[in-house]
């Protein structure tokens, strides 16, 4: 798919501009101390601040195993459906107002459209 292995490298090189607030605190939550369960600061010898190396891939692991976990549960029971790509829609009611189609793995809905979709038709107070 279109831009899957650039997200993948992305996972395992790290990012000097992006703040992992959110990575760093999914590696807390899941914790235990063993791989790939590892407390955010196994990564602090690499800095701090900033995405670093494997931090991204390592919490990708985490939920690739928990989704393997459950597969059985999970998988709907037309296995063909399995390989249908996602995407993201906002309603007004029973209309969409906006519709992003995914054109492959690990592409997503560009935020600022789907907010302002949804800010469009906001009701102000």
């Amino acid at each position: 798919s279109p831009g899957t292995l650039q997200k993948v490298i992305y996972g395992y090189f790290g990012d000097r501009n992006y703040d992992p607030k959110w990575t760093v605190e999914m590696l807390k939550s899941t914790a235990t101390g063993s791989f790939p369960y590892v407390s955010p600061d196994t990564f602090n010898a690499l800095g701090e601040g900033y995405l670093r190396p494997f931090e991204l891939a390592t919490v990708r692991l985490q939920n690739m195993i928990g989704i393997l976990e459950q597969w059985g549960t999970l998988i709907p029971d037309n296995q063909d459906l399995v390989v249908q790509q996602g995407g993201t829609l906002v309603m007004e009611g029973q209309d969409v107002i906006y519709r992003f189609d995914d054109k492959g793995i690990l592409v997503y809905a560009p935020v600022a459209e789907a907010v302002a979709a949804a800010l469009s038709n906001a009701v102000t107070a």
